[in-house]
């Protein structure tokens, strides 16, 4: 008898320390359309796997075990698509659900608790085929490039035909981007820039006396022709 008192009161004893680790249990409701099959394929996540859940009949599910933290619980289904929930356990049992949002985590959207998983639509495993579409086209950057400038030529003359003082401005515009005869060109100025010293052009003394020397040269070579052409007729 006495160690049966002994006994009892170590199971007591355990009993609290059993407590003290902390074991939850997260349940709720997959809510899908009446006559669907869908649930026999359909598991519950809780962080992608780290506990796994099978839902009834009925789609409520009980995942037990599960130690205080915070948690991601997921739907997983080949015929239905469902949003995840994250869902808090403190230290204290206390259980608290919210929407998963990872562009802004810091907004806080409460969701009922015990948890209700509604579908939003069905997964789509196939990519659609691109159709051709002629608004694509029009809406193409290097199309309104090319049909923007086409319009101008044809809206601005009719245009400047009823204002003559828009016509003096267009014809002022197309003055300016006519070139200038009087402009110098770059090409020159970096060949005379990187060419080296300029000759300078002779004076008019100096072409005259390079014209007498040019002068007497061709005189004495015919001279010389001349009398060679004597000496062979002798």
């Amino acid at each position: 008898m006495i160690i049966f008192i002994h006994a009892s009161q170590d199971s007591l004893s355990l009993n609290p320390s059993n407590e003290s680790v902390g074991s939850f249990k997260i349940e709720g409701k997959i809510i899908v359309p009446p006559g669907d099959n869908a649930l026999e394929n359909t598991r519950i996540l809780i962080d992608e796997g780290a506990y796994i859940g099978i839902p009834q009949v009925d789609g409520t599910f009980v995942i037990s075990g599960i130690p205080s933290g915070s948690y991601i619980v997921s739907v997983v289904s080949p015929l239905h698509v469902f949003e995840p929930v994250r869902v808090d356990i403190n230290a204290k049992g206390k259980i608290r659900a919210r929407k998963v949002n990872f562009i802004q985590p810091g907004e806080v959207v409460a969701m009922k608790y015990p948890l209700n998983f509604e579908t939003h639509g069905i997964p789509n495993y196939f990519q659609k085929r691109e159709v051709y579409r002629l608004t694509d086209v029009i809406m193409n950057p290097m199309f309104l490039t090319l049909l923007i400038p086409l319009a101008l030529l044809l809206i601005l003359p009719k245009l400047a035909s009823q204002d003559p003082e828009m016509q003096r401005d267009l014809q002022q515009a197309s003055n300016f981007l006519q070139p200038n005869i009087n402009t110098p060109d770059l090409g020159d100025m970096f060949a005379n820039f990187f060419g080296g010293p300029k000759k300078q052009k002779p004076t008019q003394q100096q072409q005259n006396q390079n014209n007498g020397a040019n002068n007497g040269l061709l005189t004495g070579q015919q001279k010389r022709k001349n009398e060679g052409i004597n000496k062979r007729r002798n």
